[in-house]
Formats: structure tokens, C-alpha cells, sequence
């Protein structure tokens, strides 16, 4: 509890504090088989334009294109992201379907799971938080209202775009100094909420079944 406190408070400090009050979103995949319940505002959304994000991205849209149901990621150029704390998701399917996981190139690192009943990507589950496609983020459990964010939707990472020029505004070579203190200070809080054990388990993907995004912009 003292953990969560210290993170609220500095996240209050630099500007990213978010809406507790009567806060219930949704997440759910394309073909709504697999389904979360989120009980606070994201404390961060954007659209990463970073190679390996985009790539692991538009890998794919290329793959579950023809796929019924299928539900991208992309949103202005860039992979879309919503970050919540451990204790502010709730898993609502109870038996989850096979996950899929990608990793950039041979030596990457296996982080990016997607839903393969339908393909669409899922996110970054870490102990310390959640990264999940922000596109699929509904005000209604049902999927008929698409979540607004309060916050403004930033676009990082431009440094390492595909194409730096087309990158829309608000835009960052890297990121607001404001949203890198606030990562840091999740993944260093050593008091913070941790992902439960048992719940890291139902995500995991065999090693064997990890899918390669070949690098192409070397």
C-alpha cells in the first residue's frame, strides 16, 4: 500500500497523475474472446514510432490482414499504447486462448504478446505494468464506445522513425522528460504493484513458438 502511495504522489508531482473516481475501462480483442477490466485512467498513452514497434506492428497487420475480426494497433504512424499500473487490471476471460509472442530480430527479446484468435496484438506484460493496445480500449464492456483519453496522445520516439517527417504533432524525438521520469519511477519502485505470479503464468508463451519480425532498416 505504501508503495502504491509513493507512486500516485509522484505521479501527481510531474503532471501524470490520473482519474480514480468511478473509472472502469474496457479492453477486448478484435474477436472479444479474450477481455480485461481496467479500474483507473491509463498513467500514459501514445504512439511509439520506433522501428522494432512499428515492425512488430504492421508484421501483424500483414499476417491477420484477411483474418475476420482482426484489429490493428496502428494508429497515426505509430504502434499505440496505453500503460496501466498491475493493480489496475482485472483479466475477465476465464479460460485465455493461446497467446502469441513476437520478438525483433534473433536476438531480440520475446515481450510482444498478441491474441492469436484473432491476431490482434495485445501488448507488454511486465510485473511492473501493462502496455496494451491502446485501440482496443472501450468506455462500455460490450465494445460499442471507444475509450477517449483525457490526456494528450503523444508521439515518441521520432528519432527512430521509418519516416521522422510524418511523425504528427504533439511529437518527441524521444520522449517528455515528464513520461521518462514516470517509466523510470514504475520499473525502479521497488514497493510498487507487481503483477501476480499466476497471472505472468497464463501469458507465457513456449520459447519454441516465438515468431521472428526479421530487421529490415539495418
Amino acid at each position: 500500500v505504501t508503495g502504491v502511495k509513493l507512486q500516485i504522489a509522484l505521479h501527481i508531482i510531474i503532471g501524470t497523475a490520473r482519474d480514480h473516481a468511478d473509472m472502469t475501462i474496457y479492453w477486448r480483442c478484435g474477436c472479444g474472446k479474450v477481455q480485461l477490466e481496467l479500474s483507473a485512467e491509463p498513467w500514459s498513452v501514445g504512439n511509439c514510432h520506433c522501428h522494432s514497434c512499428v515492425a512488430s506492428s504492421r508484421f501483424l497487420d500483414e499476417k491477420y490482414k484477411d483474418q475476420e475480426n482482426y484489429a490493428s494497433c496502428i494508429a497515426d504512424g505509430g504502434s499505440a499504447g496505453a500503460f496501466f499500473m498491475p493493480n489496475d487490471v482485472k483479466i475477465l476471460t476465464e479460460e485465455l486462448p493461446p497467446m502469441g509472442c513476437l520478438k525483433v530480430g534473433k536476438d531480440g527479446k520475446a515481450v510482444r504478446k498478441y491474441c492469436k484468435c484473432c491476431g490482434t496484438q495485445f501488448g507488454v506484460v511486465m510485473p511492473q505494468m501493462w502496455a496494451l493496445n491502446q485501440n482496443l480500449l472501450y468506455s462500455k464492456k460490450e465494445g460499442s464506445e471507444k475509450y477517449v483519453p483525457k490526456m494528450p496522445v503523444n508521439n515518441v520516439m521520432k528519432k527512430f522513425a521509418f519516416s521522422p517527417e510524418e511523425v504528427p504533432e504533439p511529437a518527441f524525438s524521444i520522449a517528455p522528460i515528464r513520461l521518462i521520469i514516470s517509466f523510470v519511477s514504475v520499473i525502479i519502485n521497488p514497493f510498487g504493484a507487481r503483477t501476480e505470479k499466476d497471472v505472468m503464468e497464463k501469458l507465457e508463451v513456449d520459447t519454441s513458438l516465438v515468431e521472428e519480425v526479421p530487421i529490415t532498416w539495418e
